[in-house]
């Protein structure tokens, strides 16, 4: 399977908690963007004439920053430089302040068949805690307002454990989610990302993220929840109807290909890891003078093969098949995986089935530790 990821860093405004790169949208600044962009599109059509892709996926920043002709001469480029798949899965993420009627019209018109809303939290109080830039009503709004445009491929994010939210304030999120029945939910652990203002505040001493005994329990209420409604818990974080699994990001968890455009976009073809530069500025200046984007380039040797297989693997409820496992990474590297495995097993936190190694729902709460055992 082979995805394109494309990153438009432009948002209204940052996000505290945010690490990912963006910078403040302006039309001149997104106009230089989408020209160098072309020239990077440009520069990978040769390598991959001759294959589709798959999955395309719009991330940032907020794609939907960009005005409907930004965003259809985004579209244009991609279609004009590469092969899609006629069942593509074509992911745009938006924020609810940044669609309307106008901009989910284009959405849909460009091919967008998929939307991931970052909702973040159906509470006021936990959105200005988290510097989110729109309202609980206002993303109640956006849902309606992309089911009415025609979208029925809808996901939310949710995040918990943000400092002062409460266990009530979580389930109530939860549940005003359910109302809109999107086909996915994402519900994400905050974590501190390197970066970003919550990270600079934690290093100084004036954030502190909730304990495990704090956010554990709302984790498990956010599964025994969904998975109540008839939601496939199908990755640690991601939930869906069935047959709306998010297949973008299960090529990503199944270790398989993708091409990266944009600043601070990744790739991952031929078993090599690359990097575009961060700045959207030093982007632009590179590909206009002809130079390559790309900022950093990792071999990926075999034993961060091993952990990386194992780590993105786990995280699904697909688990990892072992015979696969070892076909691909040799009997030396099955036998180091499996020495913990019986100690795991007797502790809950793995089932073997069927010839796969998997998380349990208590192993799903400790997967850092139960990952560290296994590939060490």
């Amino acid at each position: 399977m082979l995805s394109l990821y494309v990153h438009i860093p432009f948002c209204v405004k940052k996000c505290l908690y945010c690490g990912f790169y963006s910078t403040q949208y302006t039309p001149e600044l997104s106009d230089a963007y989408l020209s160098a962009l072309e020239l990077e599109a440009a520069s990978c059509q040769e390598t991959f004439a001759g294959r589709e892709f798959d999955t395309v996926y719009l991330g940032g920043g907020t794609p939907t920053t960009l005005t409907s002709a930004q965003f259809e001469r985004l579209c244009t480029i991609l279609r004009n430089h590469f092969s899609l798949s006629a069942s593509a899965e074509i992911t745009a993420e938006a924020n609810p302040n940044t669609l309307d009627a106008p901009a989910l019209d284009s959405l849909r018109a460009n091919g967008v068949n998929r939307l991931s809303i970052g909702v973040q939290s159906f509470s006021d109080d936990v959105l200005r805690t988290l510097g989110r830039s729109h309202t609980a009503e206002q993303a109640q709004d956006a849902v309606k307002l992309a089911r009415k445009a025609g979208f029925t491929n809808i996901g939310l994010d949710l995040i918990y454990g943000v400092p002062g939210q409460t266990f009530e304030q979580v389930t109530q999120s939860l549940r005003k989610a359910m109302e809109l029945e999107p086909r996915h939910l994402s519900a994400y652990g905050l974590s501190l990302d390197r970066g970003s203002f919550f990270a600079q505040e934690a290093e100084a001493g004036r954030l502190r993220l909730p304990e495990d005994d704090v956010t554990a329990p709302m984790y498990e209420r956010i599964v025994s929840t969904l998975t109540g409604a008839g939601y496939g818990h199908y990755e640690i974080s991601n939930f869906s109807r069935p047959g709306h699994e998010c297949r973008h990001n299960l090529n990503y968890w199944e270790r398989g290909e993708y091409l990266g455009l944009g600043p601070a976009a990744w790739s991952f073809i031929s078993g090599k890891r690359q990097g575009n530069v961060s700045p959207v500025s030093e982007y632009c200046d590179r590909l206009r003078k002809g130079s390559s984007p790309l900022g950093a380039t990792e071999d990926i040797d075999p034993s961060q093969a091993v952990a990386e297989k194992v780590l993105l693997g786990l995280r699904t409820d697909r688990g990892v098949d072992l015979g696969l496992f070892e076909g691909e990474q040799g009997s030396h590297a099955l036998a180091g995986v499996a020495k913990n495995m019986g100690v795991l097993r007797d502790r809950g936190l793995i089932i073997l089935r069927a010839g796969r190694v998997q998380l349990t729902e208590r192993g799903k709460l400790l997967a850092d530790e139960v990952i560290e055992r296994l590939v060490t």
